[in-house]
């Protein structure tokens, strides 16, 4: 009598998380996407708190919720490593890194609410009722309807081109996420879920910078990661109790890889072997630029390329300078820069060669560097 109590229970759950999600649609196009995510946050806070009420929250025990999530965790370590490997050939991107507290509360956070309560609403349904997997159905085609229609109201589709992109880098992925969460959910639990919601959610807001993958690659990466974890992940739960030393050498091994691959990267953009390279500012000469302690990526380039006004990095008299260009000259057949700190009143009294450049500034990340210049520091490097 429960079974079927819990049934109707869940079916009028969904639909009310369907009606949600069509209303929002409906009655708030000409609101901004902030808007509709607080909405949504708001809705679906409410739902999760019915739901809780009337089916109760059970306890997960899952006995391999935590080996799945440290797969979860290592997977998408790794495909992040090897992306922000292809970006030493391919480049960076500022990313939607908040700067500010209005940028945090503004996307960021109600971001992070809707995953977190939509992955805790899939479980609590998951584990009341899963009868033929019915529900699983339909509240897995729920929140990927629910989360087009947010990527529709944020999306103007002004050519075919614009259409087919948004179809390969959102849509796909979405369908790929949530797949993956209802397997997740239904097979280990909720914390590899919620884990892998909140990577695939968030990741923008907490990396600083991202690779430049281009629009295929970035669908290749969306699709390829979900896939990767579901692969492993059935992989792991087709094995039983006996195979469980198997099963933690295997993770040991998942974790290894990509600290390993993260050292070799975070030592190719430090040596600087590639056309990208990280260096760590150790003065205040660009204020409000960036500061002491941030980290930039630099772009190795000839001088031809250097104009006026970008951030010219040098070597002068043995110390890596970071500063403006003012202005250029010709000298013979090369060329001659004039440079100024963004802090300072005048220009800098002595004039840079082509000999001297480095590259220019691509990318600033705040307070990074600040490990390097105390190191630096220690050691009496000369850097600035």
């Amino acid at each position: 009598m429960r079974v079927r109590r819990n049934e109707r229970l869940i079916y009028a759950i969904e639909v009310a998380f369907a009606l949600v999600a069509a209303i929002l649609w409906a009655t708030t196009p000409q609101h901004s996407f902030t808007v509709k995510v607080y909405c949504l946050a708001f809705m679906l806070g409410a739902i999760l708190i019915v739901s809780l009420v009337l089916l109760g929250y059970r306890r997960d025990k899952y006995y391999l919720r935590a080996y799945v999530s440290r797969l979860v965790i290592s997977c998408a370590l790794m495909v992040a490593i090897i992306c922000f490997a292809l970006g030493l050939l391919l480049g960076y991107t500022h990313s939607s890194f908040p700067k500010t507290a209005s940028e945090l509360f503004g996307i960021f956070l109600p971001t992070a609410l809707v995953a977190v309560e939509t992955e805790i609403l899939r479980y609590v349904i998951f584990r009341s009722y899963c009868r033929y997997k019915t529900n699983v159905a339909i509240f897995t085609t729920i929140t990927v309807i629910m989360n087009i229609l947010l990527v529709l109201s944020a999306t103007s589709f002004v050519s075919f081109e614009a259409t087919y992109i948004t179809l390969c880098t959102a849509f796909l992925p979405i369908i790929a996420t949530e797949l993956l969460c209802s397997y997740l959910c239904l097979n280990a639990g909720l914390q590899p879920a919620l884990i892998y919601k909140l990577i695939a959610r968030l990741y923008p807001f907490v990396l600083p910078f991202l690779p430049n993958l281009g629009h295929f690659l970035y669908a290749v990466v969306a699709l390829m990661l979900p896939a990767l974890i579901f692969l492993l992940t059935r992989n792991l739960l087709l094995g039983n109790l006996k195979n469980q030393g198997r099963i933690k050498r295997r993770n040991r091994v998942i974790v290894a890889v990509p600290i390993v691959i993260a050292f070799v990267v975070v030592i190719s953009l430090v040596s600087g072997i590639f056309k990208y390279q990280i260096i760590a500012i150790a003065s205040d000469s660009m204020i409000p630029t960036f500061e002491r302690g941030d980290a930039v990526i630099l772009e190795k380039c000839p001088a031809v390329d250097i104009k006026e006004d970008d951030i010219l990095i040098f070597k002068h008299e043995g110390i890596v300078v970071t500063h403006r260009v003012v202005r250029t000259r010709k000298n013979g057949n090369s060329r001659q820069f004039i440079t100024r700190g963004d802090h300072n009143e005048n220009e800098d009294p002595f004039v840079v060669e082509e000999s001297q450049v480095v590259g220019r500034v691509l990318i600033i990340n705040k307070f990074i560097g600040f490990p390097t210049v105390w190191l630096n520091e220690l050691f009496r490097t000369k850097q600035s």
